[in-house]
């Protein structure tokens, strides 16, 4: 079967590789759709640390739907539509495994909608807030409005945040921001706010802020600035780095609240994301913004990185067009 392989740092080859191999509690997905994640992009760039180019066949993508060829679990039979994390984020293959407890069945509702791609991501944000306790009547902020930043930014408001504010400083993240529930947007970088803020007494700190950057240094001490007293910062953006500086003496003095959150441990999130999507599918959708096929991978992943002067929000990858290899086949 085929399979694209990250040969070096932004070049992909297609590559025949055995059929996996499933084992109890688990499925073997055919890849039919996937949608591109920002934790992505460092493994793409060739930025990731620890990193030997090259990849695994198929690495790096996990946000992936497909149809199930073969099961080992009772929840799931051959023919199901699925939204499945491969396992190790091997999804840029014809078929690749998943463990059932990290794969949900696809509303019907969805099955035609390339909106059913926000489930994965939508997921880790529904255990993000889980984590939080009753957030009605809290004011949040949400700094960084990627995709998983405008997720966070919905449901904050659909759970009852009020007053929610997003801060980035590109102006049509701040759009997308207002057109999921934000009260106002801070076109501006958190570095910036941070030194407009601090000792100004009219500043109004919010109860929770998010940080949903991640892949640099500076957002989660910035996130300590602008939280109140005794507030509570959620860590949502993907380290880097094994180890931080952090104003600890400020998260101290504070009495601040730290919760890191990642991947939900089970299906249970997942299931919940994909009602949620497939009830608000209509509010959802516009965040898929760009669509490619297998051979424009490369321009996929570069055009999500850099922008390249468009708005891309989340770029679908369609996962039935393979190209041919002049190699062998395994079946």
């Amino acid at each position: 079967m085929k399979a694209l392989q990250l040969v070096k740092p932004r070049q992909f080859q297609v590559v025949d590789i055995d059929r996996p191999e499933i084992v109890d509690d688990q499925i073997l997905v055919r890849l039919e759709k996937a949608v591109l994640c920002g934790s992505d992009i460092p493994k793409f760039a060739g930025t990731w640390p620890g990193l030997h180019y090259p990849l695994p066949a198929g690495m790096p993508i996990h946000e992936c739907i497909g149809t199930v060829v073969e099961s080992q679990s009772p929840r799931f039979e051959a023919g199901d539509l699925v939204v499945a994390v491969p396992r190790g984020d091997v999804g840029l293959a014809e078929l690749y495994p998943a463990e059932a407890h990290r794969a949900a069945h696809v509303p019907g509702l969805l099955a035609q909608c390339d909106a059913c791609l926000l489930i994965q991501p939508l997921s880790t944000v529904v255990y993000a807030l889980d984590r939080l306790g009753d957030i009605n009547g809290r004011t949040a902020m949400v700094v960084g409005l990627g995709a998983i930043g405008l997720l966070t930014t919905w449901l904050l408001s659909k759970l009852g945040a009020i007053e929610i504010t997003g801060v980035d400083p590109i102006g049509w993240r701040c759009d997308a921001a207002r057109r999921l529930g934000a009260a106002q947007t801070l076109e501006i970088h958190s570095d910036r706010l941070v030194s407009l803020v601090d000792g100004d007494p009219s500043w109004k700190a919010p109860d929770i802020c998010v940080e949903a950057v991640g892949q640099q240094m500076r957002t989660i001490n910035n996130c300590l600035h602008l939280v109140k007293h005794g507030g509570l910062v959620l860590a949502l953006g993907v380290p880097l780095e094994p180890i931080y500086p952090f104003e600890y003496t400020r998260f101290f003095r504070k009495n601040l609240h730290l919760v890191a959150s990642v991947t939900p441990p089970d299906e249970t999130t997942m299931v919940r994301a994909a009602d949620l999507v497939a009830r608000h599918e209509e509010e959802l959708a516009f965040l898929i913004t760009h669509r490619f096929g297998l051979d424009g991978l490369e321009e996929a992943y570069t055009l999500y990185e850099t922008r390249a002067g468009e708005r891309p929000l989340k770029i679908a990858i369609d996962g039935t067009g393979w190209p041919a290899t002049g190699g062998r086949e395994q079946e």
